[in-house]
Parts: structure tokens; sequence; C-alpha cells
């Protein structure tokens, strides 16, 4: 078995130690890989290859364009492991996160930031702004962090969507009583109810819940359950649920029902959607992990957290900012049929106001500050570089239309932030625009908690929207 974290370069993994010292390496530096010298073997996997090995390997994308989710995945890499000239084992990860088996070897990627950023990204992407909301409960650590993500962005959206009920529809209810219920049904009343014995057949058009998608919500409900992640938010939707279930089998016929149901085109059930869609990836998750004790070779559940982190501050931006319009869009390149290299770009975080211009990209990747010289090529990707400096240039290049402000990568630090060495006062010799690193700080310890569960990550967020509001300023 190999345990690692995301975005984890090149680091020994260490065979030769005891299982003790392994596991008390893992449990102090949260950055060391467990695995013993039978099983481990050099690998390299890719998204690509992860999603072709078999039907059994789940990726979940918090993207609902399916261009841009491509485009942000292709060839990405998840893990690779390699052998040096001394037979140590070298790994790299990016930026999945999850448990998957690949041909026989157990990897577990974590998240090397702790759940309650997580938590706090989570409920960005879910529009929850409060300072103090979290379900997740508080014997999590051990829960799959793949799983975690679907659990939380689960019981979140349900307890949202559940406040208006549960998606209906009209159905015919036959009745057998002393009162009409809607009309007479002239065909069950002549075989019934002649002669005449007291009772009517009768047929109402009545607005009822769909067991579907009640069978599923349930099922799903269950299998959180069983996890150690707490479903008491949720409390009275599961009593409810349980009350008006179906038992019957929840097959792939019945989720796909659920999720087609016409009642989910009305815009007040329109919620449940997404909530669908997260049971979806609940329930095959746990047929997977059914598995588990089987001689399957290849099963996992993969989570892309660099999306995240870009929905993330994407809506903190536009919250803090609503006077800017904040959007990722599409740039076509050379749109013409002749060309055939017309490309698309989409700049991550593009926000505007009148004719000024800021435009951004998310790097989730590690953030020490170090510098091409001493470290190689250093933190900055060169890639990452020349890309925003592109998006840069193209609004630069339309100046009837805007004024670039300022531009730059923006991280989840690892090290103190230091501006003296992130903020540099020109791009390309242009005083008028400004080239940054910047992002949310997240060194030392940010699991302290005060009045709010978020309290010491409240700062760290405070303390990047007011270097953007100072960038503002400045004239």
């Amino acid at each position: 078995m190999i345990q690692i974290v995301d975005n984890y370069n090149l680091l020994n993994v260490d065979i030769k130690t005891t299982k003790k010292d392994r596991e008390d390496y893992l449990k102090n530096n949260r950055y060391c890989c467990l695995s013993s010298s039978k099983t481990l073997k050099e690998l390299s996997i890719s998204l690509q290859d992860y999603i072709e090995k078999s039907s059994d390997n789940t990726f979940f994308s918090f993207f609902k364009d399916e261009g841009k989710k491509e485009l942000k995945n292709e060839d990405d890499l998840i893990i690779s492991i390699k052998k040096d000239s001394q037979d140590n084992y070298l790994a790299q990860t990016g930026n999945y996160v999850g448990k998957f088996f690949w041909d026989g070897l157990e990897v577990d990627i974590k998240s090397r930031f702790s759940n309650k950023f997580l938590e706090r990204m989570l409920n960005f992407t879910n529009d929850i702004y409060l300072d103090d909301v979290s379900v997740s409960g508080e014997d999590t650590k051990e829960l799959d962090i793949s799983r975690f993500i679907i659990y939380y962005m689960f019981v979140q959206n349900l307890e949202k969507a559940f406040l208006l009920g549960l998606p209906k529809a009209y159905k015919s209810i036959n009745y057998h009583d002393m009162k009409v219920k809607g009309k007479i049904d002239i065909n069950r009343f002549i075989k019934n109810d002649i002669p005449f014995k007291g009772k009517i057949s009768s047929t109402s058009r009545e607005q009822k819940e769909i067991i579907e998608i009640i069978d599923v919500l349930y099922k799903a409900v269950k299998i959180i359950d069983n996890s150690s992640f707490s479903t008491k938010n949720i409390s009275h939707i599961k009593t409810h649920l349980k009350q008006n279930r179906s038992n019957k089998y929840v097959s792939n016929e019945t989720i796909n029902k659920a999720i087609k149901s016409k009642a989910l085109q009305n815009p007040i059930f329109s919620p449940y959607k997404k909530v669908l869609e997260y049971a979806k990836y609940i329930i095959n998750g746990s047929d997977i992990k059914q598995k588990e004790n089987a001689s399957q070779e290849t099963y996992g559940f993969l989570v892309n957290v660099a999306e995240l982190f870009e929905i993330y501050v994407t809506k903190l931006l536009a919250k803090e900012f609503p006077d800017w319009g904040v959007s990722s869009p599409k740039i076509e390149l050379y749109n013409t049929p002749s060309m055939f290299y017309q490309r698309k770009i989409i700049p991550d975080i593009v926000m505007i106001k009148d004719k000024e211009v800021m435009v951004f990209d998310t790097k989730y990747k590690r953030m020490l500050f170090r510098g091409r010289d001493k470290f190689g090529s250093g933190d900055v990707d060169r890639n990452d570089f020349f890309q925003i400096n592109t998006y840069m240039s193209y609004y630069q290049n339309h100046k009837n239309n805007y004024n670039v402000k300022v531009g730059g990568l923006l991280y989840p630090f690892e090290k103190e932030f230091n501006k003296n060495i992130c903020y540099s006062e020109n791009w390309f010799d242009n005083s008028n625009t400004k080239f940054i690193i910047d992002g949310i700080d997240l060194s030392g310890d940010i699991e302290n908690q005060d009045d709010t569960k978020f309290s010491e990550i409240l700062k760290r967020e405070s303390s990047f929207i007011n270097r953007v509001k100072g960038l503002i300023n400045q004239t």
C-alpha cells in the first residue's frame, strides 16, 4: 500500500525502516509513502490511463462545462513512482486525491491540507458563505478523502434542496370509498360496485413524491451512515425518506429513472439534479468498495482538488467584489476556417469593471517561494508563467476595450506570504500593470478554533482580499 498526499514531488519512499517507523513518520509529517518492497513498483499513471484502465474507475469533476473539464484534466499526472540508481523509490503526484487499486497495488492519495480547509472550499462551491457551517462531524480523518468530499457535497445540497420538499409529479390514484375523489372510474365501478354496496370506485389526479427519487436518496444516506461521516444535520430528512421508501433494490435503472424524472424540469426541484448526481457517485462508489476483498485488479474513486480550489477562489472574489464581473471566459484565437492552429484559451478568473481588468490563474500546487536558481525550475512552473502572461497580453492588445490593471498566479501557500518577493511593480516594463504571485496563506496552524469553525482561515482570506483591494485602489 502507498499512502501519499497531492503535489508530492520526488521524495524518497523509504522501504527499509520498520512499519512502526513509517507510520510514525506519516503521522508526524503527512508527506510519507508507506509500502513494502514486495508490492512497490515503478509506474506512471495519468488521468487518461486511470479512466481507460477500467470501467470501475470513477473520476469526479466539479466543472459542469465539458470543454473546460477536458482542457483542465487532459494528460494530468495522478502518480509516478521511479527507481533511482541506488534503488530508492521516488514519488510524484498531481492534483488528484482519493483511493484506487492498480494491478494489485493500493494507492491512497490524501490532501496535503486539513479537512477544515476542504470544508471551507466545499461550502463556497455550494454557495454557502456562513462562517461556521459544517456537516462532516468530528471523526472523518480516516475516511477516504474523495468520499469525504462527495459525502459533504451530498449532505449539504440535500439539506438545501429539501427546504422546498421532495420532487412531486401528478399520478392517478385509485380510491374505493363512500365518497367520490376526483371522478368515477366507470370500468371499475361496473366491475366492482354493481350491485351497489355503499362504496364507489373513483380516480383522482394528485401530486405525489417520486418513489425512485426517495429510494435513491435513502440508499445514499444509508451508505453515509455506515461511515464515520455525520448525517445529524439531515436527521429529519432521513426520517421522512425512511417512512416513504419502497424497500425495492436500488439498481442502475432506478437511479436513471430518478435522474431523468420530468419533475426535475420544474425550477423549484432543479437543485435535486445535483443531489441525485452525488447520490449516484455515492452508490456506485459503495458498490466499488464492496469489491475490496475480491480479486479485482483495478477500481477507485478520484477527485480533482485543483478544480475545487479554482471555484473557491472565484466565488470568494465574486462575493467580496460585487461591483466587478467575475468570470472564466472562453477566448477563441485565430478563429477562421483557414487557420488549422486555431485554439481556445480559458483564463481561470477575469475580473472586469468598466475598462479595468484583472486576470488570474489559480494553481493548486506547492508554493514555498523557491526560485529557479537553487531549486531547479522553482515553484512557479514555466508553462504556468507563460500561460498567464499570454492571457494578460490578449487583454492588453485590446487597449480600446480593456486596461489591464493586474495579472498573476494564485496559490494556496505553505509558507508565510512575503509581498516583497511576490509583487512586481511593473509588467514587461509597463508600470501601469502589475504582475503578482498571491493567494490564500495556509502556512502554520489553521486548526485554531475561536468563535467559529473557520476563524483562522477567515483571517487568511481577509488578508488576501485586502491585498487585492490595495491593488485596485492604486493608481
